[in-house]
């Protein structure tokens, strides 16, 4: 008698718990205009020591017509414009203004951790010898 309440018991658990809808907590995407610090941090081969140098710059972000960089553009950080992805832990800049020449400024380009709470943005990006941080916050 008790496995006659037991398998019904179990196939009602069973249909809930399939039914009942499951929400993640999803990372907002980054999108709107966003200012703030950019640092560079080059490790200088020949003292092995930091340099820093950094730009306030304003970063305009649309899902639909991509990003641009402007603000302090004119030593450190570049200014861009282009297409970017993200998925809630990397974000691909793809820079449009980047030409095959080097420069000595700082493109919005490749991929990067970011983490965003809806009002902070923080991108982190490094190289070999060069770290690059943004610390934005939405206007």
């Amino acid at each position: 008698m008790k496995k006659l309440f037991i398998y019904p018991f179990l196939l009602v658990l069973l249909v809930a718990t399939a039914c009942v809808k499951t929400t993640q907590n999803q990372v907002p995407l980054p999108s709107g205009t966003f200012t703030g610090p950019f640092t560079r941090i080059h490790l200088n081969s020949v003292t092995g020591k930091l340099d820093t140098a950094k730009a306030n710059i304003i970063l305009t972000m649309s899902a639909s017509t991509g990003y641009k960089v402007t603000g302090d553009t004119s030593k450190v950080q570049a200014g861009s414009y282009g297409s970017y992805i993200a998925d809630g832990t990397y974000i691909q800049f793809i820079d449009q203004s980047a030409t095959a020449t080097a420069t000595a400024k700082t493109h919005l380009n490749g991929i990067y951790q970011y983490q965003y709470n809806g009002s902070t943005l923080n991108i982190y990006g490094s190289t070999d010898t060069v770290g690059f941080t943004y610390t934005l916050k939405s206007n």
